[in-house]
């Protein structure tokens, strides 16, 4: 595996840590709804799925719009109005996501041996730059759905990501803690994948041929081996 020079790596939930500061952010929004002790999972969920509805609906659209819709529709199952102070507070929160503890370490280790490193996000490009920092080096590129104007398991994402990159399909190690979004596309197009199961979930058989790691790091024990 260590002849192959490029990775790339979802950012969200495998790099940076998304599901803490999305549950943090719903925190804040029950809070200033005078809810503070109220479960935020139920609008996490209708957040998420509403997402994943209007990335994968024609035409596409600007990923702030997206944030900003599934908000609105997550808070109106919840019987909540959304204002400007719970979208304003949910942009700071994605804005500066920390970085999960294995990976600045994890990329060292990688660079050192020679790899190029790159991100692949459904996300746009003010949004994922202000946590780019936290992972304690530049990456050798930031492929966002904004450029490519493509949301995954939308294959075009991840070709324009290759075209920039000057690579083909098997030329590649992704690294993601998705299934049905990168997983997807990684048997589709033949990438030689690692998923990263930070949350203990069930393998997907139908997603599959990919190794499973628990983090970043393993991942990178595992191509450096």
């Amino acid at each position: 595996m260590a002849s192959i020079p490029t990775i790339t790596f979802d950012f969200y939930g495998t790099l940076v840590q998304w599901h803490e500061g999305v549950e943090a952010a719903f925190r804040e929004i029950l809070a200033h709804h005078g809810q503070p002790t109220a479960d935020p999972a139920p609008l996490i969920h209708a957040f998420h799925a509403e997402g994943r509805r209007l990335h994968d609906t024609p035409p596409w659209k600007p990923y702030r719009g997206v944030l900003q819709e599934s908000l609105r529709l997550a808070m109106s199952e919840g019987g909540l109005a959304m204002d400007a102070a719970d979208v304003d507070g949910l942009i700071a929160r994605l804005r500066h996501l920390p970085a999960h503890e294995d990976v600045p370490e994890a990329l060292a280790a990688l660079r050192a041996r020679g790899f190029r490193l790159a991100a692949i996000s459904n996300t746009d490009d003010a949004l994922i730059a202000g946590s780019l920092p936290a992972l304690g080096l530049p990456l050798d590129a930031v492929i966002t759905a904004q450029q490519a104007r493509a949301y995954k398991p939308d294959p075009r994402l991840f070709q324009h990501a290759h075209k920039a990159l000057g690579i083909g399909p098997d030329e590649v190690i992704h690294v993601a803690a998705n299934q049905p979004l990168d997983m997807a596309v990684c048997k589709a197009m033949g990438i030689r994948a690692f998923w990263v199961n930070r949350r203990a979930e069930s393998v997907e058989p139908e997603w599959l041929p990919f190794t499973e790691v628990r983090d970043v790091a393993e991942a990178a024990e595992l191509i450096l081996a």
